[in-house]
C-alpha cells in the first residue's frame, strides 16, 4: 500500500467522529486533547515512526544522489574556510607581528574568526551556486529521507565534502614563504 494512501486511510480511521473538539467540530490537529475524554490522542512521534517503518528503502541511485548533493556544498565551504583562514592568518601574522608580539596560533585563531565570518556571509552564495549547477535532492518521500540509509548517505556526503574541500583549501601553503623573517637584531 502506498504510504500516503496508508496515512490518509489511518487519518480517516482516526477522524471518523472521535476526533472532535469540545464544541463538537471535527479537529484537524492530531493529538489535540478533548477535555471530555471522548478520544485518545495519537502522539506525533509514534505516527512519524510508523511512516518511516512503512517507507520503501531508497535505491542505490537515490542514495548516491543524496551523497553528492550534500558533498558539493561542503567541498566549497571547506575550501573557503581553510583558504581564507590560512591567508588571513598569514596576513595578520606578517602585518600585526611587526607591531605587537603575536604567536602563530593567535594569528591562526584570528584568521579562523575572519574565515568563519566569511563562511557565514558566503553560505547563501554557495547554496545559490549549487542550485545553478542543478543540484537537487532526489524525488523521495519525507519518510524515505528519515531512513537510516538516507541519513547515513547525507552525513557521509558532508564528511567527504568538507574533507576534500579543506584539503584543497590548503593550497596557499605551497605559496607561503617559510623563511625566517628578519628581526631588528639582524
Amino acid at each position: 500500500m502506498d504510504e500516503w494512501l496508508w496515512v490518509e486511510w489511518l487519518w480517516g480511521q482516526l477522524a471518523v467522529g472521535s476526533w472532535r473538539t469540545r464544541f463538537g467540530r471535527l479537529s484537524n490537529k492530531v493529538g489535540q486533547v478533548d477535555p471530555t475524554g471522548t478520544f485518545c490522542a495519537v502522539p506525533d512521534e509514534w505516527l512519524k515512526k510508523k511512516l518511516v517503518e512503512a517507507a520503501e528503502p531508497p535505491t542505490a541511485r537515490q542514495l548516491y544522489s543524496i551523497f553528492f548533493v550534500n558533498a558539493v556544498p561542503f567541498v566549497a565551504f571547506g575550501f573557503l574556510d581553510n583558504f581564507i583562514m590560512i591567508m588571513a592568518g598569514e596576513y595578520i601574522e606578517s602585518s600585526l607581528g611587526h607591531f605587537i608580539t603575536l604567536s602563530t596560533m593567535a594569528a591562526a585563531g584570528l584568521g579562523n574568526t575572519i574565515s568563519d565570518i566569511m563562511g557565514i556571509t558566503m553560505a547563501t552564495y554557495v547554496e545559490e551556486g549549487c542550485q545553478l549547477l542543478g543540484l537537487k535532492q532526489p524525488r523521495m518521500t519525507p519518510a524515505q529521507f528519515e531512513l537510516k540509509s538516507s541519513r547515513r548517505a547525507s552525513s557521509w556526503g558532508r564528511i567527504m565534502g568538507i574533507t576534500v574541500g579543506c584539503l584543497i583549501g590548503m593550497c596557499p601553503l605551497w605559496l607561503i614563504n617559510d623563511e625566517p623573517k628578519p628581526t631588528a637584531e639582524n
